[in-house]
């Protein structure tokens, strides 16, 4: 079967652009009302300036805010900038109040200072005290808009409120309910399912859960929050301050984005670059951006050039050894970045902890030699039918470098991010490097050594 890889704004767009023409904005209205917000979103810059700000304002409020949360700064200052004062006030007391932090710490002053006299007052102190947490924190993911109960009330007086935060736009989200004290105090939870099942009667201090394990400090690094999602399959934790008063809400919706978000940075700086090198750096900003992280590689292969010339005597004797250093070198360079990117990775998620390094390196131990026998086996066979004249020797050779080259590869990707994450270095951004030049000359000089000794 053929996969259709037709993009779904591909198929609206025709349609919108054309009622737009005819200007039947009913009709258009209407149509808008069919389609994803996210669709939209995708389908955003093949629209003119003119007709993004018809397609926006014809959008229902609610279907605007989370067209205006998917596009990128630039297109969301544009609306900001073409909008009547109304129009921004309304969409910007309906957005989510972790979404306006983000907005507001990108907008310049001047806007950022227009934007606010739009706001009511309690929405501007909001944003500020979200802003003021470190980046990359709880205190930045989370939301403020949620709903709290006590614990004397019934599951059916608490389902009254959410309705009725929910009619007036009050809430954007409703994974559960938190349950707090008169001091504000954190101290249990009620998920929105538990509430519909429950007797009405019933008080909410008999069917809450504890949410010590759960609970997020302000202060915790967004990598710990997405481990505790994933850890706990969570859609929705409350984040605390370092008295345990309820202070907002992280959802589900969030996670992801961080999830997706430290993927891409380990992977690139695993590459020694940047995220941003593919949508927002000139040629010139990339190469300055690449060239410091193969400095190490460029000076580890000067080292393996040296390795080479003391070893001239032997490969002019035996000009049949350099057809297979380059395989042995790239081998041991594949497997080290294998075992790096998975260790690395497990490390990030939190799959492998610290204290994990020496069974970690015993695995990567037992897979290096098994694949440095098994290849290794391989290429001796290809060398006895390209040199016969060589003989087994020869053959030995490459068995036993190869094998070598392997082995240290792969032990040495496995257990270098331990090493680099004690003594506080990124492991994503020094094992890549280090590895392909260690390898390099682990195999280089076995391969020559074992040459000399057992062929000269």
């Amino acid at each position: 079967m053929k996969k259709n890889n037709i993009q779904t704004w591909a198929l609206f767009l025709p349609e919108i652009k054309e009622l737009i023409l005819e200007k039947n904005f009913p009709e258009l209205k209407k149509l808008l009302k069919g389609i994803h917000p996210v669709d939209i979103a995708e389908g955003w810059n093949r629209f003119t300036p003119q007709e993004k700000l018809l397609v926006f304002k014809l959008s229902e409020i609610r279907r605007a805010i989370e067209i205006f949360e998917e596009l990128d700064f630039e297109e969301q200052t544009f609306i900001l900038n073409n909008l009547e004062d109304r129009s921004i006030s309304e969409l910007l007391t309906d957005m989510a109040s972790d979404e306006k932090a983000k907005l507001f710490k990108n907008l310049p002053d001047r806007i950022r200072k227009k934007m606010s006299a739009l706001l009511k007052k309690e929405d501007v102190e909001v944003v500020r005290k979200i802003a003021e947490y470190p980046e990359h924190t709880a205190g930045r993911l989370m939301s403020t808009d949620f709903i709290t109960i006590t614990s004397q009330v019934t599951a059916k007086q608490a389902l009254e409120k959410i309705q009725a935060c929910a009619r007036l736009h009050r809430i954007v989200t409703i994974y559960a309910m938190y349950v707090i004290d008169d001091k504000n105090l954190l101290i249990g939870g009620v998920t929105l399912r538990r509430l519909i099942s429950a007797p009405q009667d019933i008080k909410i201090s008999e069917i809450m859960s504890p949410v010590r394990l759960i609970k997020i400090k302000s202060t915790a690094d967004q990598e710990d929050v997405a481990k505790l999602f994933s850890k706990y399959d969570l859609t929705a934790a409350p984040v605390v301050d370092d008295e345990n008063h309820l202070i907002g809400v992280i959802t589900i919706d969030d996670v992801v984005d961080v999830i997706n978000q430290e993927a891409t940075e380990d992977m690139t700086k695993m590459a020694g670059t940047s995220p941003k090198e593919l949508t927002k750096l000139s040629a010139t900003s990339v190469a300055k951006l690449r060239l410091p992280w193969l400095v190490a590689t460029c000076f580890g292969e000067i080292l393996v050039s040296n390795v080479i010339k003391h070893y001239n005597p032997t490969l002019q004797s035996i000009i049949a050894l350099a057809s297979f250093s380059p395989l042995i070198a790239a081998m041991g360079n594949n497997v080290g970045t294998q075992s790096s990117t998975i260790s690395v990775r497990a490390l990030a998620t939190g799959e492998i902890k610290d204290s994990e390094v020496w069974r970690v390196g015993f695995l990567e131990l037992k897979v290096g030699v098994f694949m440095g026998l098994f290849y290794g086996l391989f290429a001796a066979i290809v060398s006895l039918i390209m040199y016969p004249e060589l003989g087994l020797k020869f053959a030995l050779v490459i068995v036993m470098a190869m094998t070598a080259a392997l082995t240290v590869a792969s032990t040495a990707g496995g257990i270098e991010p331990f090493f680099f994450r004690k003594i506080g270095v990124d492991p994503a951004t020094a094992t890549g490097p280090l590895i392909a030049t260690f390898t390099d000359i682990v195999g280089v000089t076995t391969y020559l050594g074992l040459a000399t000794w057992l062929l000269l």
